[in-house]
């Protein structure tokens, strides 16, 4: 990367994910109407799906997302409402016209689920939604606790990708998060993985940790290299409000994580190593091996195919409706038993909306296909966005060919912040929402402050 330039303060560490931005509490009598679900779909394609389960047997101090510790009374509670939710999107028009190409579990800690509880809900949307031959069907997990039972049951299920939330391979790191497993525990559970048949095997790893070195850094890409992971996702540290983490850091208690020319280095140092390797990257985050892109991240971010989103406080794209769904337990249950889907919050994207939906999420992936982008809209994306595309090209961020428009190598760096260039007014505007509520499915009290942030 380029530092001649810093076109931005500072480098946004978190993606567009979410595009509209939900913002309105629905009318939940409205929300079938919001998202087209009496209507067949009219776009072709294979369809995206996530499922999240908010469950982990141990908490890692820095998650801002929707979880709780484990509990299995509450555990096969919420897994009854949670079939019941995907039940009553298949019985919808909009949904049983849908192909799935993909599905995710995420969370919180998918592998908290017993080996019988994981191929039940394998089998369960693939009994009731109808996927396509090639689906690609991926479960993140802890090293800790997706044994060879589980492996074996969600493989059995059809099961073909595992993430693993490794983080570091660094014992005092590890211990610094308060991740679940020591790294003995995720080189094992790697060749686990690797025994029970999967050849699509991911892991997540953290950098700028405090007091992290680069020699630190190093070691933890070589470690990921000599494994030969088929995918390897590189998340800078971000320090959310409600953490242990961030308390940690606010009290001095840590020290915070380097400055933005140490995770400059930690960055290029990564992705240069991964290249060198023989890994594509094709994200802000994401390195892959030949064939083992992400299909679930091209569908919906590239593509912009429907995102069926269910369970506590995820997020879905269904007719043009963003939505997140309530995450506290009681009252994401509470909805499904009186037989409503439970949305939280949600927004609805009109032409434009969606124009700019396609070069936010779709930029997260490097590039827009003009192509694509005319096919879907009737204009090219130079006809709608022509200035900001100069400008952001004149700072060399952006390229533009006759086939796509493109992040830069210095844009890649930026990925975060170009994105957000393209939301509308409106979207900038309500960027003010705490990323709380989005990440965790609940709205802020009348007169509650929004979370103080530690400064970066």
């Amino acid at each position: 990367m380029s530092t001649a330039t810093k076109p931005y303060d500072k480098r946004e560490r978190i993606c567009v994910s979410h595009y509209p931005l939900p913002a309105d509490p629905p009318d939940v009598s409205e929300v079938p109407m919001l998202m087209n679900l009496d209507s067949p779909s009219t776009r072709p394609g294979e369809k995206a799906m996530y499922i999240h389960i908010p469950f982990c047997d141990k908490i890692c101090n820095f998650c801002p997302f929707n979880k709780q510790l484990m509990d299995e009374s509450k555990l096969e509670s919420y897994l009854v409402r949670l079939k019941r939710e995907i039940t009553m999107y298949a019985e919808s028009p909009l949904v049983r016209s849908f192909t799935f190409g993909s599905l995710a579990i995420g969370g919180g800690t998918p592998s908290c689920l017993s080996a019988g509880q994981l191929h039940d809900l394998i089998t369960h949307c693939r009994t009731v939604l109808r996927f396509g031959p090639e689906a690609e069907i991926s479960a993140e997990g802890n090293p800790s606790n997706f044994t060879g039972e589980k492996l074996a049951a969600a493989r059995e299920a059809g099961c073909n990708r595992i993430s693993f939330g490794v983080q570091t391979y660094n014992d005092r790191y590890a211990g610094m998060l308060e991740i679940p497993q020591d790294p003995a525990t995720s080189r094992l559970a790697t060749r686990v993985a690797r025994e029970a048949g999967y050849d699509n095997v991911g892991i997540d790893l953290i950098y700028n940790l405090p007091e992290q070195t680069l020699d630190e850094w190093r070691a933890d890409i070589e470690e990921a290299i000599d494994w030969r992971y088929d995918h390897v996702t590189l998340f800078s540290l971000i320090i959310p409000p409600f953490t242990r983490l961030f308390s940690k850091i606010d009290t001095k208690r840590l020290r915070p994580p380097g400055d933005h020319d140490h995770e400059v280095a930690m960055y290029r140092l990564a992705a240069g190593m991964l290249r060198e390797a023989g890994y594509e990257q094709y994200s802000v985050y994401d390195f892959a091996l030949p064939g083992k892109i992400n299909k679930h991240a091209v569908l919906y971010f590239s593509e912009q195919q429907d995102l069926l989103g269910v369970g506590a406080a995820a997020f879905g794209y269904l007719g043009k409706y963003m939505y997140v769904n309530k995450g506290p337990l009681a009252d994401y249950q509470g909805a499904v038993d009186q037989g409503e889907l439970p949305v939280l919050i949600g927004s609805r994207a009109d032409r434009e909306e969606e124009m700019c939906g396609a070069m936010a999420k779709g930029l997260r992936l490097f590039s827009v296909s003009r192509r694509r982008f005319r096919s879907l809209f009737g204009c090219d994306p130079t006809d709608v966005f022509g200035e900001k595309i100069d400008k952001l090209a004149a700072q060399g961020l952006l390229e533009v060919t006759d086939e796509e428009i493109r992040l830069t190598e210095d844009g890649v760096f930026w990925g975060n912040n170009v994105c957000r260039e393209f939301f509308s007014a409106r979207y900038t505007e309500i960027e003010a929402i705490p990323r709380e509520v989005l990440a965790r499915g609940r709205l802020m009290k009348a007169g509650q402050a929004a979370p103080r942030r530690i400064r970066d």
